[in-house]
C-alpha cells in the first residue's frame, strides 16, 4: 500500500491521463484509418468519372463509341491507379497502362497494382457503382466499378489502387503511438509527482511546524503562504485552533494558580490552628473552642471552593446534566430574596423584591436556579456599602423571564467589566482602595454557566458610580410548552 499522498496523487493523475490518452489515441487512429480509406475511395470514383468524361469528349469530336474507348484507354495514364474498361457485349477488357513495357522508365515509376483477375471482377460487377477490397500478390487492392452507357455501348469502368501506402501510414502511426504513449505517460507521471510535491509542500511545512509546537511554544503559528487558497485557509483554521488551545491552556494554568492561591490560605489557617492546638497542653477550653471554630469556618470556606471547582469542572466536561422539573420562577426568586435578607441586614443594607403576583411557570433545575439567583444577589450585597440598597426585579418580557439585580455600590471599574465573569477574578470597587472583597471569585462564573445551561444569559447591563445592574434572562418554557 502506498502511504505517500504525493505518490497516490501522481498515480491517480497518471491513471486518468492514461485513460484519456488511450481514448485519444484510439480515436485518432480510427479517424486516420477512416479518412485515408475515404480519400482512396473518392480518388477512385473521381478517376472513373474522369475516364467517362474523356470518352464523352472523344464522342463529341465525332469519334465512334469504339474509337472513343480505344483513344481514352490508350492515352489515359496514372502512376498509382490501374484503369480497365470492360465491354460486356464483346467480352473485352482494355487496360489503360498496356503500353507500359517491362524495364521502361514508366514501369519504374509506376505503382499501379496489376490485377490479373480485373476483367473477371468487372464482368461480375453489379449494375450500380460499387467498392470492394481484393487480395492480389499478398497486398490489399481497393477496386471501384462504375457501370456506364457510352452512346449505344454499355461498358464498365474499373479503377484500382493498392492500399500499401495507407497501410504503411497506419503501421507507422501504430508504431508512433506504441512508443509515444508510454513515453508521454511516464513524463506525465513524473510531472504529476513534481506538481503534487510542489502543491503539498506547504502541508509538509505546516506538519513540521505543528510537530515542533509544544506547551512552551503555543504562541507560535503555522506559516500561511497564500491565505486565499485551500491550504492557506486550512492553515488559518489551524492557527485559530492553536489560538484557542493557547487561550484555554492559559486559562487552565491561571485557573490552577488561582485555585492553589485561594485554597492555600484556608489550608494554612487550618493547619496552623490545629498544630497550635495540639502543641500546647496548657491551652484553656475556650481557646480550644475558638481554634475549633476557626478551623470549622475555614474548612467550610474551603469546602465551598472545592464544591464550586467541582461544579465548574463537571460543567466543562459536560458531566453535569440538568435535573429539570416543573417549578415557578417567582417562588424561587422570592425564597432567594428571603434568604439573602439576613446577609443584607448584617451589613445594614436594604434588600427589596419587586415581582408581580402572576405565576411564572418554568421547567428547570431548581437547585441550580437558586444558586444562580443567590450568587448574583450575594455579589450585589458584597459590593454595596452599609446603608445601601439592593433591588431584585422579576418580570416577564414576551417569551422570556428577566431578573434584574440592582445595587447602589460604587460600580464595576471599566477595566474589569470584561473580566468579572472570569473564574477567580475579583474586581476592586471603583474609588475604593485596599484588598478586594472576600470570596473565591467563582460566584458570577457559576451563575453565568447556570443561565446559559438553561438557554439564557447573564450580563452586566449597567455600571457607573450610582451602582450596577446585573440582568438574567431565561426562556419562558413551562411544562405545558414542553
Amino acid at each position: 500500500m502506498i502511504h505517500s499522498v504525493r505518490a497516490r496523487l501522481a498515480l491517480w493523475y497518471a491513471g486518468v491521463f492514461a485513460c484519456f490518452l488511450g481514448l485519444f489515441a484510439i480515436s485518432a487512429y480510427v479517424f486516420l484509418a477512416h479518412s485515408s480509406r475515404e480519400a482512396t475511395d473518392d480518388y477512385l470514383a473521381e478517376t472513373a468519372a474522369a475516364v467517362a468524361g474523356a470518352m464523352e469528349f472523344e464522342r463529341s469530336r465525332g469519334e465512334s463509341d469504339t474509337v472513343a474507348i480505344a483513344n481514352v484507354v490508350r492515352e489515359f495514364r496514372l502512376r498509382d491507379i490501374d484503369v480497365v474498361v470492360f465491354e460486356p457485349e464483346l467480352d473485352r477488357a482494355r487496360r489503360a497502362r498496356n503500353l507500359v513495357t517491362a524495364g521502361s522508365p514508366a514501369e519504374r515509376i509506376t505503382r499501379v497494382p496489376l490485377l490479373h483477375g480485373f476483367g473477371e471482377i468487372l464482368r461480375r460487377a453489379p449494375r450500380a457503382p460499387s467498392l470492394r477490397t481484393v487480395q492480389e500478390a499478398g497486398q490489399n487492392v481497393r477496386v471501384y466499378t462504375l457501370p456506364y452507357t457510352l452512346g449505344r455501348v454499355s461498358i464498365v469502368i474499373g479503377t484500382a489502387q493498392s492500399l500499401n501506402a495507407q497501410e504503411r501510414t497506419l503501421r507507422e502511426a501504430e508504431a508512433a503511438l506504441a512508443i509515444g504513449l508510454p513515453v508521454m505517460l511516464v513524463l506525465a507521471t513524473l510531472g504529476g509527482y513534481v506538481l503534487a510535491r510542489k502543491a503539498l509542500h506547504p502541508v509538509v511545512v505546516m506538519g513540521e511546524r505543528a510537530a515542533a509546537i509544544g506547551a512552551a511554544t503555543l504562541h507560535e503559528r503555522l506559516p500561511v503562504a497564500n491565505p486565499r487558497d485551500e491550504l492557506g485557509r486550512l492553515a488559518a483554521v489551524l492557527n485559530g485552533l492553536l489560538e484557542r488551545v493557547e487561550r484555554s491552556f492559559e486559562q487552565q494554568r491561571r485557573f490552577m494558580a488561582d485555585a492553589s492561591h485561594e485554597m492555600r490560605t484556608p489550608v494554612a489557617i487550618i493547619s496552623g490552628e490545629s498544630e497550635l492546638a495540639v502543641s500546647r497542653h496548657d491551652r484553656s477550653l475556650s481557646e480550644l473552642r475558638d481554634a475549633l471554630a476557626t478551623i470549622h469556618e475555614e474548612s467550610r470556606h474551603l469546602r465551598g471552593i472545592v464544591d464550586d471547582l467541582f461544579l465548574l469542572a463537571q460543567a466543562d466536561a459536560g458531566e453535569r446534566p440538568l435535573a429539570p422539573e416543573a417549578l415557578y420562577l417567582n417562588d424561587v426568586v422570592a425564597e432567594c430574596a428571603r434568604g439573602a435578607r439576613t446577609l443584607a441586614q448584617a451589613k445594614n443594607i436594604t434588600l427589596e423584591l419587586c415581582a408581580g403576583d402572576d405565576d411564572m411557570p418554568l421547567v428547570g433545575d431548581e437547585a441550580l436556579l437558586r444558586r444562580l439567583v443567590m450568587n448574583v444577589v450575594d455579589n450585589a450585597i458584597k459590593y454595596t456599602p452599609a446603608g445601601g440598597r439592593v433591588t431584585v426585579r422579576l418580570q416577564r418580557e414576551k417569551s422570556e423571564y428577566a431578573i434584574e439585580v440592582e445595587d447602589t455600590g460604587p460600580g464595576v471599574p471599566a477595566d474589569s467589566r470584561e473580566r468579572i465573569f472570569d473564574r477567580f477574578y475579583r474586581a476592586r470597587p471603583a474609588g475604593l482602595s485596599g484588598a478586594r472583597p472576600s470570596g473565591a471569585g467563582l460566584g458570577l462564573a457559576i451563575a453565568r454557566w447556570v443561565a446559559r445551561a438553561h438557554g439564557g444569559e447573564l450580563l452586566l447591563a449597567r455600571s457607573d458610580e450610582s451602582g450596577s445592574v446585573f440582568r438574567i434572562t431565561i426562556p419562558a418554557r413551562d411544562a405545558a410548552a414542553t
